[in-house]
């Protein structure tokens, strides 16, 4: 007969200093099926009226071309719904938050804001991290994204209790990773504006 398991239940893998150890439990994300439930419901911050007058917040993450698209909505928004003013944080990395002085002066200016893009794995996820953050500190905000990274945002999203959240999506035949022409990311601009009013505003 073999050895039975010692104290501690891991067999083999067992050793006395686990005894009476408790044991970390792992939740383990499947963004692309399946169901997360967040542990509590998820408040975002009240919209406005309307985007005249506000200060356009822009957390981009500097995936390829993204930057451009980005200061072609400020100043799409700007010329047709009176946007006042903008305020722009480039991160460090797609996929780091940004550094606590620039979190600062975005809160202390931001009323609203767009954060992206979502076009890979860790920028869409913290991309979608950057608007939850930014809803929570009382600024109405929404992730722009790939439509072949919804998967991932989604399940951010429901892990922090907001399954629906707002976003709005690029799709193909635009590049997920933001490689476009200056062409294609002024175009992209005109393109989502309309979906960014309708997510950063009341519904009419």
């Amino acid at each position: 007969m073999g050895k039975p398991p010692r104290a501690g239940g891991f067999g083999q893998f067992a050793h006395p200093s686990n005894v009476g150890v408790d044991v970390m439990a792992l939740t383990i994300l499947d963004p692309t099926n399946g169901s997360i439930d967040g542990a509590s419901s998820f408040v975002t911050a009240t919209r406005p009226v309307t985007l005249d007058g506000q200060t356009f917040g822009i957390m981009a993450n500097g995936l390829g071309d993204s930057e451009i698209m980005f200061d072609a909505l400020y100043a799409k928004l700007s010329e047709d719904d009176g946007v006042s003013d903008v305020v722009k944080v480039v991160k460090a990395s797609v996929a780091v938050p940004p550094y606590p002085e620039e979190w600062d002066r975005f809160i202390a200016s931001a009323t609203v804001a767009v954060t992206g893009l979502g076009g890979c794995g860790s920028c869409s996820t913290r991309s979608m991290r950057d608007a939850l953050d930014l809803e929570a500190a009382g600024i109405p905000a929404v992730c722009i994204v790939h439509t072949a990274l919804v998967p991932a945002v989604r399940a951010m999203a429901r892990l922090v209790g907001c399954p629906d959240y707002p976003i709005v999506t690029i799709d193909y035949p635009h590049n997920p990773t933001g490689v476009w022409t200056k062409e294609e990311a002024l175009a992209l601009a005109s393109e989502i504006a309309p979906a960014v009013r309708a997510r950063l505003t009341q519904p009419s």
